[in-house]
This record gives C-alpha cells, structure tokens and sequence, in this order.
C-alpha cells in the first residue's frame, strides 16, 4: 500500500494499519511532539492512518537527550517486537507512555505489548498495550509489514540496510531445530508474533481460540465480522 506523502511519511491514508514512525521533523499542523522522534499511531479499523496527533497511541521524544541522532548519517538499529498478553514490568522497562487514542485499542481480547527499540536493543524507547485486531481488520490472522516513508520541502535520505522478520512460537520451550546451538538465540527467536496464517492457541492473540468475533461496546470495529 501506498500513502500520502509530505509530513504523512507514507502511511498517511492507509486503513487497517498500525505505523510506526521515526519523525526527523516537527510539523506543527500534526501536533508532533517534537522534531525528532518515534511514534506509534493507528487509525483503528477500517480506518485511515495518519501522522497527526488524533491517531498517536504512544511516542517517545527523548532521542537527542540520549544522544541517538537519527539523521547523523551513522548507521542505526531498530527493532519492533509485539508479543501477546501485557508484560508491565517498568522496573526493567521504563518507557511506558499512552494517549488517550489508545484507550478504545486495548481490551482485554488480543490484548498485547508493543515494543519499539532504537539503538539500544536492551531498553525499549516504547512500550504500550495494544489489541491488534481493534486496531486492524485482518484476514485469516495475516497482515503486510512493509516500509514507507517521505518528506516534504526540506529532503532526507533514509536506507533500510538489512531487516528480518522472526515469528511467534506458542511455546518457547520446545526443543530447538537443528543448526541453532544456542538454546538463548532459539528462545528469543521463537518469542516474535507470525502474521503467516498459523493458528496460535493459549493466551490471546489477535483471534484467540478461532471463535466469531462480536465488537465490544465502544469499540471503533463496529463494521467489523
């Protein structure tokens, strides 16, 4: 799928999408938090995305504060990882914030943690509760994951140098396939969401159990099966 361009990085219009953005610029008609920083944003089911502050589920504006300067030209590493049921551990994980866009996307169905990480592959800038199918409609469990991005009058260069998807395993604690000798490496492999049509069972994910979904009352999915 392709968006809108300019200060929508791409995503802007896409519907049954979830974004997110790594934002070099403060466009001030959006209400961006501030010119450099990582966001989350969705417009919810059936619905069109975008990059203003009506669809904002979490950010995180602090990357200049520590000292991770997304345009310098360097290489950096990000890593998205959503896994199910919510694992609130701000001792370990500090970088929890939520609008109030966010509310009607967790429920206590599919509901899930959303991390983002930038750099620092222990600590994520972002953490939040999310209930992916409130916030896309899926067929059959499955989504794209893809790139997009833009600018407007002012340019940037942006490289996507290497990237891998890993997939959900519902139990982690089986044995590791041939090849892998660290059993660690094989655990966190097998931690990642699938979004290939295997059918998951166990905590809630997505369509937990298989079962016909009805919207909850509130729920933006209100023209959803």
């Amino acid at each position: 799928a392709v968006g809108r361009s300019g200060n929508e990085l791409g995503y802007g219009g896409i519907t049954d999408s979830v974004a997110i953005e790594f934002d070099m610029y403060n466009n001030k008609e959006l209400e961006d938090v501030n010119d450099m920083h990582v966001a989350v944003h969705t417009g919810g089911c059936r619905l069109e995305n975008s990059g203003s502050s009506a669809t904002l589920l979490s950010s995180y504006s602090q990357l200049r504060g520590t000292n991770r300067f997304l345009q310098d030209g360097d290489y950096h590493t990000a890593k998205i990882q959503y896994s199910p049921g919510v694992d609130f551990n701000p001792d370990t994980q500090p970088n929890w914030s939520s609008s109030a866009h966010l509310q009607q996307f967790v429920k206590s169905d599919g509901i899930g943690t959303l991390r983002v990480f930038v750099d620092d592959m222990a600590t994520a800038v972002i953490n939040v509760p999310l209930s992916l199918k409130y916030a896309m409609r899926l067929t059959g469990g499955q989504a794209y994951v893809g790139f997009t991005a833009s600018t407007g009058s002012m340019w940037q260069n942006q490289d996507i140098l290497e990237w891998k998807f890993l997939e959900y395993h519902p139990d982690p604690e089986a044995a590791c396939p041939v090849g892998i000798t660290s059993r660690a490496q094989c655990l966190q492999e097998k931690s990642w969401p699938t979004f290939q049509g295997q059918t998951l069972t166990g905590s809630p994910y997505l369509e937990p159990g298989g079962e016909p979904w009805t919207p909850e009352q509130g729920s933006v999915c209100t023209t959803c099966p």
